[in-house]
């Protein structure tokens, strides 16, 4: 048959102009043409049981499971209680980690497997591990990622504002899906970690936080560095032993994030033994608008606060009037040889107490820089007050009857 008698069949004309019906197809061939083929390649669907896990049609496999928190007997806990997030109202928290094909930002860098984690009620966390199937299936596992998203969600991450979000909605945007992750209210809880123990820790990765804070250690954990490695690794030989080691780190990690959510409650509501810089604490709250939760950290703290941190105490108690307080502090913190709470005294002395000698006492022990300006100005003071004693008017005497 000639490319013209083709064209003919195709258009259910014969040679003499007839019109024929088209060839049937079969049922099968035609759901074939109609409908993609599902990427469900025998490989993809061994990692699925080896991660047993569930294969979408979609190409993507999804992992859910619950956990159960540990109570502590507290039956219900204010989750906004931090500096950050203390303004919001209902926020439906959204705890976030994914693993990705590289260690740094940019178009090039992936998620292949995003975990997701909501609390169900105060001791129950529901779960779940979406793992990418094949580069094709990533608008899938996108997709899947925003049902979970609602307008009140807040994601919760550790390093999440710099790397998971920002990954993430460059992969939305490059694949056209409308989503401004970046824009939502989040918490990362690596500040809050940063903040409080960087003074006094080696690093503050989340696996030093959890041997640190949480009181965890994890058993043959594979490192994040090498889960790049090992999806990877499955892409080209179908290898599954090492994503199964990912599935568990992604798991841990989402797990440490509910688990470290709560623990920094009690470090930011002043209470804990943890050797937390209580002074920056205190400032946080303090920044965040709230000065009776920075006074309550600061004086809880008792023993185990800082000298800057009495310093700002005292300060707080200068702004509320209650100058006392704030001359205690000073005066104790003087005794140990600090020039600040000297130059603070005075200046007490010289604009609250109107004593320019007893000022002049403490400037000695301030700093050079503010000892002669400070000095010199006392002086000038101390010598205007006496003259202008020496020129008080005498009170006159009255005046006796004749």
């Amino acid at each position: 048959m000639n490319l013209s008698a083709k064209l003919d069949r195709l258009r259910g004309e014969d040679n003499g102009g007839h019109m024929h019906p088209p060839a049937k197809m079969p049922a099968r061939a035609l759901a074939d043409r109609v409908k993609p083929a599902s990427p469900r390649s025998p490989r993809t669907a061994d990692l699925a049981r080896a991660l047993d896990a569930e294969l979408l049609d979609e190409g993507v496999l999804v992992c859910r499971r619950q956990y159960m928190l540990p109570t502590d007997g507290v039956a219900d806990i204010d989750l906004s209680a931090l500096p950050e997030v203390h303004a919001l109202s209902a926020p439906d928290w959204l705890y976030i980690d994914t693993e990705t094909t590289g260690l740094s930002g940019g178009t090039g860098n992936l998620a292949f497997m995003i975990g997701v984690a909501r609390l169900l009620d105060f001791e129950r966390v529901e779960v779940c591990q979406y793992v990418l199937g094949g580069f094709s299936a990533e608008p899938a596992m996108l997709r899947a990622l925003l049902e979970w998203v609602g307008p009140r969600s807040v994601p919760v991450s550790y390093n999440g504002k710099c790397f998971d979000l920002p990954i993430l909605a460059t992969r939305l945007a490059l694949n056209r899906i409308d989503a401004d992750l970046e824009s939502m209210h989040q918490l990362d809880l690596m500040y809050g970690v940063r903040r409080a123990f960087r003074r006094y820790w080696p690093d503050c990765r989340l696996q030093t936080v959890e041997r640190r804070l949480l009181g965890q250690h994890r058993i043959d954990d594979l490192p994040g560095a090498q889960a790049p490695a090992a999806w990877q690794d499955w892409l080209r030989s179908g290898a599954t032993a090492a994503m199964r080691r990912v599935l568990a780190h992604n798991f841990q990690d989402l797990v440490s994030l509910v688990l470290l959510h709560r623990r920094l409650l009690d470090l930011y509501a002043g209470g804990g033994d943890s050797a937390g810089d209580r002074a920056a604490i205190g400032r946080a709250w303090l920044k965040a608008g709230r000065p009776e939760l920075a006074r309550r950290v600061w004086e809880e703290a008792g023993e185990k606060l800082d000298a800057d941190g009495v310093l700002q105490l005292a300060a707080l108690y200068r702004r509320q009037g209650e100058w006392a307080r704030a001359e205690a502090l000073w005066v104790r913190l003087h005794a140990a040889g600090n020039t600040s709470a000297a130059l603070a005294l005075s200046k007490y002395h010289e604009h609250r107490r109107r004593d320019y000698r007893r000022a002049l006492e403490y400037v000695e022990s301030c700093e050079a820089i503010e000892r002669a300006p400070r000095s010199v100005r006392l002086h000038g003071k101390i010598d205007g007050a006496a003259q202008l004693s020496l020129w008080q008017p005498a009170t006159p005497l009255s005046r006796q009857k004749g």
